[in-house]
């Protein structure tokens, strides 16, 4: 590690709160692989991109294909492909591949509400945005920690500075730990249409932040984990609620709730 990074994460460390994730992480890597026992299954539902997309919301598979090249030739598409390069693999930022299924399944569900954990760069929530923006309506609402600039971003750049500037009037950013902020931002919005988790990766996180949200999902809402694949988390919770899972490039998976209000 050279001595920038290591300062900038001396720096991330200095923060009370953040010491306190830090000391724990390990603990929740160990439970991680405590619940690692199917992961052989997750290609069982491992799906093509149209297919799934058909799964989950119900449209043929033409308009799909139209929506999947709305974007091609685009600015906004320019613009996404040249702030990745600048990343690199801070922050684990979600490559144009998977920005795309985000940005078709808003276009195809035309969410009013959309719940997302972890910003970092602000790739997902430009899909997203993107998708709101083309459908007319809808916000997006991004949970994330503080003290992260410099460390899931590339110095000098704040959460979400990738995100366009006239797609923001559709984005509220609150800071906090997802697991605290969620319950009460949940309660405020009465109920959402998609929420996306692409926060802590372990199994605690994982299945704490379904949990809270899957109450608060409007029938036929979709519920988006990120690297699934890392823990048992995403097919156990598919599993208790009884909903049939989908899984994109063997990361993302995804459940629509049949149920509910």
């Amino acid at each position: 590690m050279d001595l920038r990074r290591y300062l900038q994460k001396t720096r991330y460390l200095r923060h009370p709160y953040l010491i306190k994730r830090a000391l724990l992480l390990p603990l929740e890597v160990r439970d991680s692989k405590k619940h690692s026992l199917i992961l052989n299954e997750y290609q069982r539902y491992l799906v093509s991109l149209e297919e799934g997309i058909e799964i989950l919301t119900g449209i043929e598979k033409e308009v799909i294909i139209k929506l999947l090249k709305e974007l091609d030739g685009t600015g906004f598409l320019r613009h996404i492909k040249l702030c990745l390069r600048q990343v690199e693999h801070r922050g684990g930022s979600l490559d144009v591949d998977c920005g795309l299924l985000l940005y078709v399944l808003t276009r195809a569900l035309k969410p009013k509400i959309i719940v997302e954990t972890g910003v970092a760069n602000g790739s997902s929530s430009s899909f997203f945005l993107k998708g709101l923006e083309e459908n007319g309506m809808g916000e997006l609402y991004s949970i994330d920690l503080h003290y992260r600039e410099g460390i899931s971003s590339p110095p000098g750049k704040d959460l979400g500075w990738m995100i366009p500037e006239y797609l923001r009037h559709r984005w509220n950013l609150i800071l906090g730990e997802s697991t605290a902020v969620l319950p009460k931002l949940l309660n405020e919005l009465e109920g959402i249409d998609i929420f996306f988790h692409d926060s802590r990766h372990t199994y605690k996180t994982m299945m704490k932040e379904s949990k809270i949200v899957y109450p608060y999902l409007r029938r036929r809402g979709l519920l988006i984990l990120d690297d699934v694949t890392l823990n048992d988390a995403f097919l156990d919770f598919a599993n208790s609620v009884k909903q049939r899972p989908v899984i994109f490039f063997n990361r993302i998976g995804a459940i629509r709730k049949l149920d509910g209000f």
